[in-house]
């Protein structure tokens, strides 16, 4: 049985035609609606096309004038920013999600069906794990984390949304707002896991009910602000018991909350019960995760498509050459090189009418050097390019200044992941503001946008 949709509204009318639509054709029992909702889906979205019809403006009429709406799916709204049911089954749902500034992390579903846009683009990211023996529902795992593809997707786009890990994706969202239409099965998900992956290879179910370990955490959180001596003492007695779960939970909120990497590298020394494959993967995930932080909120304050679509390849596409490739492949009008670059200097103000977002001064040097080691230059290499607009005894003079500045931008957050060799970790002793990712003023070379031909 239907909730009562207003017929009255355009909206009202257009989803309900959506949604009878797609309950003509899969069924009426949660093992039909399960097996055909996926190819329906797809199918009626296309057909109807939602991005042609709905806008955000007709959305907030309907919502603001409706005297009732259906039965709402995630109420709370924990995903997005925020969604509205558009439709209710018995054994479906049709929601039309709105992002801002949010994006998704990588991850599996335990449900199917299709998604649109509806209006804005994303960048949609799909992978592959390939895990160790651990049971098929354990809490967390090893493995590698491969990228196969990479897209973006525009206002009309529609995929399927296949449950389990045929289905590991993330979306990065480039303009504000973005709009999903999302159709869905609402079964019983309890007998699925819905794993989140982390870079290089962890997965972890972050809906993990057990009781113990939610309570445990929970209580961890509340000394953390109420005893932060008797918190750090606790951790040090109970992080040696912990799991490979308890150990990535527990320390993935220390860096939240603290952003300080080498403090929690020390406390994961602690973790005495896990194997030494265990502790390389975490370090190697919070280093990631540390450096992801710092990129995304980078990202609330862009608003650009293009500098959002250079964030979004940076979280997720790692390889240098591979991200070249997408640049090119987006943006072929241009070397794509000279387009990341030139998106740097606007980002970093450097160009007139742009505001710092980086919070640094990457000056004409800087953006050469990075050119030259985005082109796959040694830092040798780097001091050959620099000599051509400089001379040779120029760049001399400055070479300690710029081996510095070379090793800077290694670490930097916008390129860490692309110019720095995988295995790395950037132990950062204080990591709570954008500019520590960032190379510092004093490793940049002396010329500003003076107009000063020193290197």
């Amino acid at each position: 049985m239907l909730d009562d949709l207003s017929p009255e509204h355009p909206v009202a009318q257009f989803f309900r035609a959506l949604g009878d639509c797609i309950a003509q054709e899969v069924g009426q029992t949660e093992a039909e609606v399960g097996e055909r909702l996926e190819a329906v889906a797809m199918a009626k979205l296309q057909a109807f096309n939602p991005s042609a019809r709905v806008t955000q403006h007709a959305l907030l009429d309907y919502l603001f004038g409706a005297a009732q709406i259906c039965r709402q799916f995630d109420l709370d709204a924990r995903f997005s920013e925020p969604p509205l049911s558009v439709y209710r089954h018995a054994h479906f749902d049709i929601s039309v999600l709105t992002w801002l500034d949010g994006t998704t992390s990588i991850h599996q579903h335990a449900f199917c069906g299709a998604f649109h846009v509806l209006a804005g683009s994303s960048i949609h990211s799909r992978y592959r794990f390939v895990g160790d023996a651990a049971p098929d529902r354990a809490r967390a795992k090893l493995g590698q984390l491969e990228l196969l593809s990479i897209e973006c997707l525009s206002a009309g786009a529609t995929r399927a949304i296949t449950r389990g890990d045929a289905l590991i994706h993330a979306l990065f969202h480039m303009e504000r707002p973005s709009l999903t239409v999302v159709v869905r099965t609402i079964a019983d998900e309890s007998q699925q896991v819905q794993y989140s992956y982390h870079w290089p290879g962890l997965a972890i179910d972050p809906f993990h009910a057990d009781e113990l370990p939610r309570r445990q955490q929970q209580y961890l959180r509340m000394l953390r602000r109420l005893d932060p001596a008797k918190y750090r003492a606790l951790l040090g007695e109970w992080l040696p018991s912990t799991d490979l779960y308890l150990a990535y939970v527990t320390l993935e909120a220390e860096l939240r909350a603290s952003a300080d990497l080498g403090d929690c590298l020390a406390l994961l020394k602690r973790c005495t019960g896990l194997n030494a494959a265990e502790l390389a993967m975490l370090e190697r995930v919070l280093a990631q995760q540390l450096n992801a932080g710092v990129l995304i909120r980078c990202r609330e304050r862009v608003h650009r498509p293009e500098h959002r679509f250079l964030l979004a390849l940076q979280l997720n596409v790692y390889p240098r050459e591979r991200l070249l490739a997408q640049v090119a492949l987006a943006y072929p009008e241009q070397d794509p090189v000279l387009s990341i670059v030139h998106w740097v200097a606007e980002l970093s103000g450097q160009v007139d009418g742009f505001e710092n977002v980086l919070g640094i001064d990457f000056n004409d040097t800087a953006l050469q050097m990075l050119a030259a080691m985005l082109h796959g230059a040694d830092f040798e290499q780097c001091l050959s390019a620099l000599s051509e607009p400089y001379g040779a005894p120029a760049v001399a003079a400055q070479a300690t200044a710029l081996r510095a500045l070379y090793h800077a931008l290694k670490h930097c957050a916008l390129f860490q992941a692309q110019l720095r060799d995988r295995a790395e970790i950037s132990l950062c002793a204080r990591a709570d503001r954008q500019s520590d990712l960032l190379p510092p003023p004093s490793c940049l070379s002396p010329n500003g946008r003076d107009g000063s031909s020193r290197p």
